[in-house]
């Protein structure tokens, strides 16, 4: 909580700063998906010229097609026969972190960095699974009797905890990023992309109603640098 504290207020800090900050737009695809992305971050230089932490907030829009869901919670996955899988025919999943950009530039016009998101909210239109498949834990318990509802909609919350303990849905890009001018670039990169869903009735494992999507993508933006050099 205090990362994600002293993240906003750098934020806060830099934004109302004359400073430079660079925009950020790409698109991504992936097995069975693609992804638009917007962001704006704050530049900031570190140790040396070429040494960047960027702070920043990006829009993230997911959209794929019939792409397998299995149990999000860590506490699950790290068994096997308690990992269930569903399949979403449709996903469309919006979300808006916060996130940070490390780089370094190698020279005046070539850099490498990477970004992740680190906390946000995600929003989209409720969406039907099929073919849910139960793990060995849960084909082997006690099966209940009532019907579920086959809905799932974005998980609310995103949280960077770091592998399965992640709540939601995150971005995270690794870049290489060519300067054509002083101002506009060009990125060129790869990235892990989790999208995550709450269903409407915990159907799996020990009451489970979290399910997620991992997506490797490749990606190719542009981005501009507003402010004084």
């Amino acid at each position: 909580m205090k990362k994600i504290i002293l993240l906003a207020i750098v934020l806060g800090s830099g934004f109302g700063a004359s400073a430079q900050y660079r925009v950020n737009a790409g698109a991504s695809v992936g097995a069975g998906a693609s992804m638009f992305s917007l962001g704006v971050e704050r530049e900031f230089n570190v140790f040396s010229d070429k040494f960047h932490i960027n702070p920043g907030v990006r829009l993230s829009i997911f959209n794929g097609n019939d792409l397998e869901y299995i149990t999000a919670p860590a506490k699950y996955t790290v068994n096997d026969d308690q990992v269930d899988t569903m399949t979403f025919g449709t996903v469309q999943n919006n979300f808006a972190n916060l996130y940070v950009r490390l780089g370094y530039d190698i020279t005046p016009k070539l850099s490498v960095s990477f970004d992740i998101d680190v906390v946000g909210v995600s929003f989209g239109s409720e969406q039907d699974y099929s073919d849910f498949r139960p793990g060995e834990a849960l084909r082997s318990g006690p099966q209940n009797a009532f019907g579920h509802s086959q809905k799932g909609s974005p998980t609310t919350l995103n949280v960077l905890l770091i592998g399965d303990n992640d709540i939601g849905s995150l971005n995270s890009t690794w870049n290489i990023s060519y300067d054509i001018t002083n101002r506009l670039g060009i990125d060129l990169g790869a990235g892990l992309i989790f999208t995550e869903y709450t269903i409407a009735t915990g159907r799996g494992y020990d009451g489970n109603d979290r399910f997620r999507n991992k997506n490797m993508m490749g990606y190719l933006g542009v981005s501009y640098l507003f402010g004084t050099k």
